[in-house]
């Protein structure tokens, strides 16, 4: 799976190396869970080789298409992210933490593609909407803003509440 990602660092001598990759809907393709299916990104790997580890420093910059979670319309959204990954060459070949992991004295590469791919869903933004405008103004779809609206207005009308639920509500505070 995506090999072209594979670092091979068992014949490099200590010191820093740099690898850069590019990313695009291909690459999306390979991860069936993926939020992102289109995007155009540059990784810069910076990889540091020490006697029995390695770190490596990942920079991400570009851009991906997402869904807007008010609108559903198609928006881009720019990923500019700084992750780190530490890896340990020993016999123990368990994940230690998050940003720590150890990997066998047999492999001589490490595939960056996993790391890659979650970095940039870890850049995605929680709630997912179209940028303001210069203006201030949503970028979303005007039309699903106007209907949205229309039913916000519609919800905040009251209605009379059965007086039963105001005696039960009476209750509960007892």
């Amino acid at each position: 799976m995506l090999k072209q990602f594979a670092i091979q660092f068992a014949s490099l001598k200590p010191g820093m190396y740099d690898f850069k990759f590019d990313i695009n809907e291909k690459f999306f393709d390979h991860f069936e869970e993926s939020e992102v299916k289109h995007g155009k990104l540059n990784v810069l790997v910076e990889l540091n080789k020490q006697p029995r580890m390695f770190i490596l420093n990942f920079k991400i910059t570009g851009t991906v298409k997402l869904i807007c979670d008010r609108c559903l319309d198609d928006f881009d959204l720019d990923i500019d992210t700084e992750n780190r990954l530490i890896v340990k060459i020993s016999n123990d070949t368990k994940e230690e933490t998050d940003e720590i992991i150890s990997i066998s004295e047999s492999e001589h590469s490490i595939n960056a593609a996993q790391y890659i791919y979650e970095f940039i869903h870890l850049a995605l933004p929680s709630k997912r909407t179209h940028p303001e405008n210069k203006k201030g103004k949503s970028g979303c779809n005007k039309d699903v803003l106007k209907k949205l609206e229309e039913h916000k207005s519609k919800e905040n009308i009251k209605t009379e509440i059965d007086p039963r639920w105001e005696s039960l509500k009476k209750i509960k505070f007892n």
